[in-house]
């Protein structure tokens, strides 16, 4: 250490400096990680509920599908599949949570006429209903696909800050701690030596007037 570090008054004081930034830079560290992981709990509440929500979405709609194919036969299902279209539009956009930035997808499904629907001879009230459900399904799976692609840039994101955080906490600040000690400790020998050189000299001199 005392090959690298020169004990000397500047040096202390730059020491202090970085000592100083490392503790700010630490403690605001802190906040973020703790801040990022309550919003990651937040997510994962929201997630579940969604999940479920989606999970049951699909089950009705897959019954529904069921209950269409009995009544309405597989040709009539496609020829009808054919003759209606939908608008849906997908829009990839960002928002940020603590500093991050996560996807954000903004959707518009543009539902496709009843009236013009019930116009076609392949048109039912079941065929109506699951595509409403499907459609619904598709809504929920592009929110849950959002939310959990959040989740997984906030957990890289702690993981990241937890990693800087345990950096300066015991490898940065303790290093430049020791130093800071060494140079304090040295520069009192220093001192020390000094004033007892002084006293010496003052002996002499005195030593000499008598």
């Amino acid at each position: 250490m005392s090959e690298t570090i020169s004990p000397n008054r500047s040096e202390l004081l730059r020491l202090k400096g970085k000592i100083s930034m490392a503790k700010k830079g630490h403690s605001l560290l802190k906040k973020k990680r703790d801040g990022l992981v309550m919003d990651f709990f937040k997510l994962l509440e929201n997630a579940k509920d969604l999940r479920s929500e989606m999970i049951e979405t699909f089950k009705q709609a897959k019954k529904s599908l069921t209950k269409t194919r009995i009544l309405t036969f597989d040709l009539e299902l496609k020829l009808y599949s054919k003759t209606t279209k939908g608008r849906n539009l997908v829009d990839f956009q960002s928002k940020n949570i603590m500093g991050l930035t996560v996807p954000e997808i903004k959707s518009e499904f543009a539902k496709r006429d009843l009236i013009e629907r019930q116009k076609t001879i392949y048109s039912s009230y079941t065929m109506d209903e699951t595509i409403s459900k499907y459609e619904d399904l598709v809504k929920q799976i592009i929110v849950v696909a959002e939310v959990e692609t959040a989740m997984i840039r906030l957990l890289k994101e702690i993981e990241k800050t937890k990693r800087r955080v345990n950096g300066l906490e015991f490898n940065i600040l303790p290093k430049l701690e020791q130093q800071e000690s060494y140079v304090k400790l040295t520069l009192q020998e220093q001192e020390r030596d000094a004033i007892i050189a002084l006293k010496k000299i003052k002996a002499k001199i005195d030593a000499k007037s008598n």
